[in-house]
């Protein structure tokens, strides 16, 4: 029986996601194509539909984070991947066309962004990792940006906070985020003591993920705090998993206190920064574009190991919001309103 391919997409600019035929792709020699299980919501997904921008060319297919099942194997991975194998895959969409879009039944996967899950992580829990685990490489092992080294796969999650010079630290903006889950688990796996700010409700689980010391961002002397934490110990560099200009600046404060330094963030820096201190956009797609060793690293070796070995912890939790290509626009419309340490995720298809 011929599959049919039937996706949400979004037809024009600032419209609403419709649901309709899409075709069936074929995958290229370093492709793969999956039937998709479980879908998962970026803010940049509704942040697209609200505002535009990306160079989208209409109609499309958002979407970044999956997780389902191998159903065909370009000619050159047929050593690391098979039919029937279960992934999760950053789907690279943006930039690419519809075929690479997330919000499908089939979507094309690029194996640079793809990695084997275990068979007892359930699609729904491995589906929140796959943007954030590219975001999170990016900001901190991209040269372009924090360059820090890689995580090994004999290490140990966390390290402790000792304070002193010889204590190479990062400065997390955000812990409890999807991002800041997974810079938290790296960082720590790479050798680094964490210091993340989030909010006390969740102390404990930035905690579990391997951070050392966490401070609560509402906290009017945050600034003043990390400096007095942070003097004395050897600055890594510090990542804004947040995103806005006031965050930037606020790690751009602790930096300028302790010296200078560099700042990973998913936004472009201010301009009245000072100017001992810089900072690097991320882009989640750079590490196959522009550095695809850390694509390599991470994606083709760590994070299968990691799963396995359960060395790396999908995180935070998924809140489901529906069952369906139907129910993704009330996905993107939950993320809107605002989560806490959980992904939002629709059910595709029963596991």
């Amino acid at each position: 029986m011929q599959l049919k391919n039937y996706a949400a997409w979004i037809p024009v600019e600032n419209a609403q996601l419709e649901v309709g035929l899409a075709p069936f792709p074929r995958c290229g020699d370093d492709e793969l194509v999956i039937k998709n299980h479980v879908v998962a919501i970026n803010p940049v997904d509704w942040k697209i539909q609200a505002s535009g921008g990306f160079n989208l060319t209409y109609p499309a297919i958002l979407g970044s984070d999956v997780a389902g099942e191998v159903l065909s194997v370009g000619k050159k991975l047929k050593k690391k991947f098979a039919v029937g194998d279960r992934v999760i895959s950053h789907a690279l969409g943006l930039g690419n066309g519809p075929a690479y879009g997330g919000f499908q039944f089939y979507p094309i996967l690029s194996a640079a962004t793809t990695s084997l899950i275990p068979d007892d992580v359930p699609f729904k829990e491995a589906a929140v990792l796959p943007l954030s685990i590219s975001t999170a490489a990016a900001g901190l092992f991209m040269n372009a940006n924090l360059g820090l080294n890689f995580p090994k796969a004999d290490s140990n999650l966390g390290r402790p906070f000792t304070n002193t010079k010889d204590t190479s630290t990062l400065l997390l903006w955000g812990g409890s985020s999807s991002v800041g889950s997974s810079v938290i688990q790296f960082a720590a796996a790479a050798g680094y003591a964490v210091i993340a700010t989030a909010s006390p409700a969740n102390y404990e689980y930035c905690k579990t993920l391997g951070a050392t010391y966490i401070l609560d961002y509402h906290n009017p002397d945050i600034i003043p705090i990390l400096i007095s934490v942070l003097k004395g110990t050897n600055v890594a560099g510090a990542y804004d998993s947040i995103g806005s200009d006031t965050t930037v600046r606020q790690c751009a404060s602790v930096l300028h206190a302790l010296g200078g330094g560099k700042i990973a963030s998913v936004v472009s820096s201010p301009e009245d920064l000072y100017g001992d201190v810089t900072v690097a956009r991320i882009g989640s797609t750079g590490i196959v574009s522009q550095e695809p060793e850390v694509a390599k690293m991470i994606w083709g070796r760590y994070v299968p190991w990691a799963l396995k070995n359960k060395k790396f912890v999908p995180s935070p939790k998924a809140l489901i919001a529906g069952k369906g290509l139907d129910d993704i626009q009330k996905g993107l419309d939950r993320q809107k309103q605002g989560v806490s340490a959980s992904k939002v995720e629709i059910l595709l298809d029963d596991e």
